[in-house]
């Protein structure tokens, strides 16, 4: 009977030891979101890439403000009208609010705010006089729009005429003082609390 209880009982040390390891390798909370900072991260340098080539065809960015700023890679013929391209006209954050369902982005008539989780520059209030541009010239052509507050949570991603991506984080810009106590969003528009977005709009 000794003999059977031995090698029961070291089993079952085995068995305990490897469900304790796997619950030390659980991924921690909110890596789910870091994923999903880094795939936005990943939209937002696709639609560079997309105006970089709009640029290059037609010697200047698009003319329409907002999610119209963007959206014309599809309209005007620089990416397809299909699946893919729709995919990486929004933001992927968790929290983002889906386009409508039927949404066309080959039709600019019926594009609003709801269109995409992103919002584009205002190249009517705000001109872009250069792109490329980098170093202290260069300033924002898309972020989340947080229109129905956060796509991450607490997370806002910004692109740049440099090609650079930026992922500013409420808790850290509060630590710094750059935002006021008791921010609880950041907005895109002339209102933002980050003068960074104020170039931007969500229209």
């Amino acid at each position: 009977m000794r003999r059977r209880i031995v090698p029961l009982f070291v089993a079952l040390l085995v068995l305990g030891f490897f469900y304790r390891t796997r619950e030390r390798s659980t991924k921690p909370p909110g890596i789910e979101i870091a994923s999903d900072v880094e795939r936005c991260r990943q939209h937002l340098l696709s639609i560079y890439d997309g105006l970089r080539a709009y640029n290059e065809r037609f010697g200047h960015l698009p003319e329409r403000s907002g999610v119209g700023f963007f959206l014309s890679l599809v309209a005007d013929g620089i990416w397809e009208d299909n699946e893919a391209s729709a995919s990486r006209l929004t933001c992927p954050g968790p929290s983002a609010a889906l386009p409508p369902e039927g949404t066309s982005y080959s039709d600019p008539s019926g594009w609003t705010s709801a269109s995409s989780a992103y919002a584009g520059r205002n190249v009517a209030a705000h001109p872009i006089e250069k792109f490329p541009a980098g170093g202290p010239a260069a300033t924002a052509l898309l972020a989340c729009d947080n229109e129905e507050g956060w796509n991450h949570a607490g997370i806002i991603n910004v692109l740049y005429t440099d090609r650079t991506v930026r992922s500013f984080e409420l808790s850290s810009l509060l630590k710094n003082h750059v935002l006021a106590e008791g921010t609880k969003l950041l907005h895109v528009g002339p209102d933002s609390e980050l003068e960074d977005l104020r170039v931007l709009t969500d229209d």
